[in-house]
Parts: structure tokens; sequence; C-alpha cells
């Protein structure tokens, strides 16, 4: 059903109306214009509130227009806008479509942005009966929550989806957001400074861009608050002291082993509320929909392993950790094994990264690659102490030979170098290099 009024509450976020803010292009850009190119799938572009989904979309269609097709070529609708409220029913996409088709594109190929999709009711039925039709465009479609892309909904777009998912801003992007040049880098004095505000602040492109701490500050409780109220509280109608108690606790654990048993303990070391074993591990899945918290299982070719030992969990960004109440100076060490890991699941993906343990030893992160282990790392801020030293290098030999992989790093604060140990070469790597060493590649 054709309906106007729908029409001029959409209008001013569109570029058929006028310009638009599409932010500062990033890194992910040109990997995700690929998806969108792809007119036989719909592109969902998943990840935790914040993360930069409006810009990135706005960006695609900003792209898709200089490229040549009209701006009327192109619709942008936010399905989070409390004036869109009163019409989120399940025929809402029917008529948003049927008057934009109406009064701006009869029948040319559009690209057509629904950003929270989540919002509207039996969304994905429609969305497939699309598809199917072969209609003149290309979907690309935005949700806070896993629940909109797995489940018993998203199987109704089984075959027809590719999913992208974006995080908070890499370390690259983030030198960028700062107008600082890779041309630029140095020595790690050089960057120090800048990596000591990402570690702190974290990389959600508002914080990034915001001049004041204070505010940055705020912004991050803010965003915490909007995550569990809005993703979890609301959506899923649970108990709101419940859910807010647990994800502090987790949260003081970043970069540590979790588990339901663990998590009571946790709880209960920090006098809060008592909650049942089957309840906190469906809260437990219901932070990694929110893509609050990633967790990491261990490596091993047994499932019944995987699925019995706890996992490492971390914080989908480092600023949200240190805004509750973490010391940043203490948990220096905590907070680069975080980054690290957020980054690894950037560039591997969630499901080829794990952690290795035996009786004695652990290895921070198995990569894997297809069916073998790719590379081992560990991440140790600080190397001085020999016991550290041989701590860590013991431990990647042990499970360099158990995992048969001879790629073997570990991450520091500032030391570079190669060295042999019982025939296996083990390279050391600053992590401000780690985190861009494509960049200075492709760029040096």
């Amino acid at each position: 059903m054709v309906n106007q009024k729908l029409l001029e509450i959409i209008a001013d976020f569109n570029f058929w109306q006028r310009k638009q803010d599409a932010g500062i292009p990033r890194e992910e850009l040109a990997e995700v214009l690929k998806f969108a190119d792809d007119k036989n799938f719909v592109l969902i572009v998943a990840g935790v509130r914040r993360s930069g989904k409006t810009f990135l979309c706005r960006q695609i269609l900003q792209e898709k227009i200089k490229q040549g097709i009209l701006p009327e070529q192109t619709l942008y609708i936010n399905f989070e806008d409390p004036a869109l409220e009163p019409y989120l029913n399940t025929n809402c996409l029917s008529d948003f479509y049927e008057t934009y088709r109406h009064n701006l594109n009869k029948e040319k190929f559009a690209y057509i942005v629904f950003d929270e999709i989540q919002n509207v009711p039996n969304w994905e039925k429609w969305i497939r009966i699309m598809i199917d039709k072969k209609t003149k465009a290309k979907f690309i479609l935005t949700g806070s929550s896993s629940k909109f892309y797995r489940g018993k909904q998203a199987e109704i777009l089984t075959g027809r989806g590719l999913t992208f998912f974006l995080f908070p801003l890499k370390f690259a992007d983030f030198l960028k957001f700062k107008n600082y040049s890779l041309k630029k880098v140095e020595s790690s004095q050089s960057i120090s400074p800048l990596l000591v505000e990402y570690l702190e602040f974290g990389g959600f492109p508002l914080i990034v861009l915001e001049p004041d701490q204070i505010k940055k500050q705020i912004y991050l409780k803010e965003l915490f608050d909007d995550i569990i109220t809005k993703d979890l509280i609301v959506k899923r109608k649970l108990r709101e002291s419940d859910i807010r108690q647990l994800a502090v606790a987790l949260i003081n654990q970043f970069s540590a082993l979790v588990s339901v048993r663990r998590s009571q303990t946790f709880l209960a070391d920090m006098n809060l509320a008592k909650i049942s074993p089957m309840t906190i591990n469906s809260y437990l899945g219901y932070f990694a929909s929110s893509f609050l918290f990633l967790f990491t299982p261990i490596f091993s070719y047994k499932a019944k392993e995987v699925i019995r030992y706890p996992k490492k969990l971390y914080c989908v960004d480092t600023g949200l950790i240190n805004s509750l109440g973490v010391r940043f100076s203490d948990n220096i060490g905590r907070l680069y094994e975080n980054i690290v890991a957020k980054s690894s699941w950037q560039r591997y993906g969630k499901d080829n990264l794990f952690y290795w343990k035996n009786q004695t030893k652990e290895v921070d992160f198995v990569v894997k690659q297809g069916r073998n282990v790719f590379q081992l790392i560990q991440v140790c801020f600080n190397l001085k102490v020999s016991k550290v030293k041989e701590r860590e290098t013991s431990a990647l030999i042990e499970a360099s030979g158990e995992l048969e992989c001879a790629n073997l790093l570990i991450i520091t604060e500032n030391f570079e170098t190669q060295e042999k140990i019982k025939g296996k070469t083990i390279k050391y790597l600053p992590l401000w290099k780690w985190l861009l060493q494509d960049r200075i590649i492709r760029e040096g």
C-alpha cells in the first residue's frame, strides 16, 4: 500500500533528498563492496551496536552513486527511528517498498538498506519472497544481534544471504580517524600515545572522534547501557538486575576462562545476586548474540572436549572494559590480549580462533586455516622477567610439537627479534606493529 506519510518520515535520511554524512571511509568498505556487487544475494552487515554499520551502508550507497547510479536508485530506512515505531508491522516493508517505487523509482535497479531490520516482524519472509521474485534490487540488511541472521528466522534466507561482520575500528582505521598517516610510523615512541588511547578508549567511531576524555567515558557507559537494555532486556524480556550484574562480573574477568560454574563464583566474590546455572548458561549465549563478548573455545580434535572445557572471554572493545571501573594501568597485559583476540576474530574469523591448554601450559591463541593449524600466538606485555619469557616460550614449543605448527609468535610491548629455541624459531613483534603489519606492507 502506498503511504505518502512514510516517504515524509524517511526523506531527510536519503541521498535523493539531500547529501548525507557518510563519515570517514574505513578499511572494510573495499571488502564489503565486493559483496554489494553480487546481486544474487542479500548482504547482511552484523555487529555490535554503534560499531559503524549505518555509516558503512551510507558509504556503500554513496559509492554506488559515484559509480553512476541516480540518487533515486537508493533507499535507506532505519528501523530504530522512533518516528517509525507506529508503522512496524508485518506489512510495513511492502508499504515502504511500494511507496518508494511509486514516487521515486518505478522500474530501475535499486540499492536498498534496511538498518536494524530485526525490529520488523516477519522481515525474513518478505525478503525471501522478493529474492525469489528476482526483484530488481540489492537488499542490504543490518542488525545488532545475531538473532536476525541465525536461528529459525534466518533459515528462510539459507543460500540467499552473505554475512559481513563489522567490529569497532581496527587500529589502522583508528589512526586514520586521528589523521595520523602510517607513513609517519618510525618507532614505537612515535605511535605509543595513540596505542595507549586505543587501548584505553577503544575503537567505537563516535568515541574515537570525541576529543574530550570525560565525554568519551560518558558515551562508553551509555553505549554499554544501550547494549544491555535494547539488545538484551527489552528484546528478550530478561530480568534487568540479573543480566546487568552478570555483565559487570564478566567484564571484570576479560581475557580469562569462563563457564557457568566460574560465573557463579564471580558473582559470589563480588557479593552480587545468585543466578541459577541454567539462567547463566542462557545469558552467556545472549551476550554472544549481542556481540558484547567474544568467546574462544579450547583447541581439540575431540568435539566433546571443545564443549566440556571453559571458553576464554573477551570484550568486543577495550573502551567498554575500562569504562566500567577496571583500572587501566593494572590490566595492561590483559588489555593487550583482548585487543589481539578482537583483531584475530576480524582477520581470521571466529570459527578459526582457539586457545590451547594442557595440564601445565597454555597458549593464548591457536589460529586454524582450513584443517591445519596456521599459527600459535602468545601475548606478553613484559618479557624482561626471565621466568615469564621461559614460561611463554616453553608453552609455544610444546604446543608446536603437538599441533605440528612451526609458525610461532609472541606479541610484546616493544620487543622485536627472532630466535631459535630447541630447534623452533620464535618471532617477537610489538603489538602496534602486529596490528598494522598488513597496512605497513601495502603502504610502506
